[in-house]
């Protein structure tokens, strides 16, 4: 599994394209330019790479940009977690605040539970519910792969902000502490701010879990 990440829009958001053979996923698509819709859009195609669905870890703005140029661009669908339903749709009124008027909205998305699994080809994909940064946040753990897309909830010596509606601190270091934590030490962190990092590492090194 080859996973490739891109840094996009203002916020310096990271959206990974997650292949096997010649399939891929995109996860927390944050691609808003013309500009990054064609070096997302031109990897996938030199790499003959077919888009199979888009995952999205939360729905803040950031993270969700690109999704209707890449559902339309590639048909596929768009899985959401169902309790930032409300918050998604929130968007369209919010987004020319941002400086972001040329944000398209796209309603046709899956919702998706934190108990549900999903699968990528034969790849099994757990949800893990890590409420705290925004109140439905879900990651997305590859169990055989050692690999957990944590969105905005942990990050390499750092956490998630917990000051934007729906945020809780004591929630937050609660996903953190009982359920990342209880991954294995080794697992790869791909957090959607930053560099990646390890559960081993953020346990022994993050200054805000001690």
């Amino acid at each position: 599994m080859e996973v490739k990440s891109f840094t996009f829009n203002d916020y310096q958001e990271n959206t990974y394209v997650v292949a096997t053979g010649d399939k891929c996923i995109i996860i927390d698509p944050g691609n808003y330019s013309e500009e990054e819709n064609f070096l997302i859009k031109s990897f996938i195609n030199e790499r003959s790479l077919k888009p199979q669905y888009i995952l999205i870890t939360h729905a803040h703005i950031d993270h969700v940009l690109g999704i209707d140029f890449l559902s339309k661009e590639y048909l596929i669908d768009v899985y959401i977690p169902s309790s930032e339903k409300e918050i998604y749709n929130n968007i369209p009124s919010y987004a020319p605040i941002f400086g972001m008027s040329n944000y398209k909205h796209n309603d046709k998305v899956i919702l998706v539970e934190h108990s549900n699994d999903i699968f990528f080809d034969e790849i099994k994909i757990s949800t893990l519910f890590l409420p705290g940064h925004s109140p439905g946040h879900l990651g997305y753990f590859f169990e055989k792969e050692n690999v957990c897309f944590s969105g905005d909830v942990l990050f390499k010596n750092s956490i998630g902000r917990t000051d934007l509606p729906g945020g809780d601190f004591d929630t937050l270091i609660s996903s953190i502490k009982n359920t990342l934590f209880r991954l294995d030490d080794d697992v790869i962190i791909y957090p959607g701010h930053g560099p990646s990092t390890t559960i081993r590492d953020e346990i022994n090194e993050n200054p805000f879990l001690k």
